[in-house]
């Protein structure tokens, strides 16, 4: 059975994952609560772990590396997915790691520094698991545009771009060091960060800020445990003829006014577009996929799924940003 929220839960989560950073005065008049009301239904929900952590997410391409993916099909062979599974978690240049069932078993998105780290990191697993990959298909990130989580809120919004414009900014010891504080609590407070670093508020402040502005940090959020509302996590892989600058803006608009969308990608890989969605049912998932082939039946030639079983970002904890040198 579904964990059941009120309405007050979903604005708190909405919130939380939009900015978890958010001020608990300010999410207090949102929701039209107390602010002790506010902090005893966020204890809850980490309590009853609906909200699994709080994070920051970052982005490698502002730091000088690149997004290489990998989309695996496995053989039915559970000892060897399971020491696969163990092996790419521990590498820190590991940004994503989806574990699926339809279109593919296994997602991996990179972040190295050159073609040649990724064709070698590709040839030396290959290798290892060549007994295990049946398939593989690689490709690029060209952007991920972020959508907020209407389906908990009914709410208009705006795409959230990442991985657009990269750039070569170079950090220095104290803001790798926040940004490894933050990553591991996205809500850690400036004064202990600052106690903890063994510096001053106004240098936390004051490097978060700089962080921020370049878009290394995009976003403050939360880790939410969807299967446990009630909700299933789906990637659509859509092939099209000829994606026009006119279908893209349509499709960028459809899909940013459905409350059900959750990411966007775009890529340079043997599809176009991955739309990834949050849905109640597997029904409710092929009607929202039903409007978008009806919509641009003459311009998309295959569509593929893939049920998420298994999310995570940079599992090893250990981001390759925060290496030295």
């Amino acid at each position: 059975m579904a964990y059941k929220l009120d309405k007050i839960d979903r604005r708190i989560l909405f919130e939380l994952d939009k900015n978890c950073r958010i001020a608990d005065t300010v999410l207090a008049k949102k929701v039209r609560r107390s602010k002790e009301s506010v902090r005893y239904r966020i204890k809850k929900l980490v309590d009853d772990e609906v909200i699994l952590g709080f994070t920051t997410w970052i982005d490698p391409t502002k730091l000088g590396y690149q997004t290489a993916k990998i989309y695996l099909t496995l053989a039915n062979k559970p000892e060897q997915r399971k020491r696969f599974i163990e092996k790419v978690k521990k590498d820190k240049r590991l940004f994503w790691l989806g574990l699926a069932e339809g279109a593919w078993n296994a997602g991996l998105t990179y972040f190295v520094q050159s073609n040649q780290e990724f064709f070698d990191l590709k040839n030396e697993l290959f290798s290892e698991f060549k007994d295990l990959i049946l398939d593989s298909k690689t490709g690029s990130l060209v952007s991920v545009h972020v959508h907020d989580k209407t389906f908990l809120y009914e709410t208009q919004t705006e795409w959230l771009t990442m991985f657009k414009h990269p750039e070569q900014v170079e950090l220095d010891p104290l803001s790798k060091q926040i940004l490894k504080v933050l990553f591991k609590n996205g809500r850690e407070n400036i004064a202990s960060i600052a106690h903890d670093l063994n510096t001053s508020v106004d240098k936390v402040r004051l490097r978060m800020r700089r962080m921020e502005q370049k878009e290394i940090i995009p976003k403050y959020t939360i880790a939410l445990n969807y299967q446990k509302l009630g909700y299933e996590f789906y990637k659509t892989f859509l092939y099209f003829h000829n994606l026009s600058d006119n279908d893209l803006e349509d499709l960028m608009a459809h899909t940013r006014d459905n409350h059900h969308t959750v990411h966007l990608v775009k890529q340079i890989s043997p599809w176009d577009i991955e739309l990834e969605t949050m849905c109640s049912s597997y029904e409710e998932y092929n009607e929202i996929i039903g409007e978008i082939t009806q919509q641009f039946s003459g311009s998309i030639q295959k569509v593929e799924t893939a049920i998420m079983g298994e999310d995570y970002v940079f599992p090893s904890k250990k981001p390759v940003v925060f290496s030295e040198g």
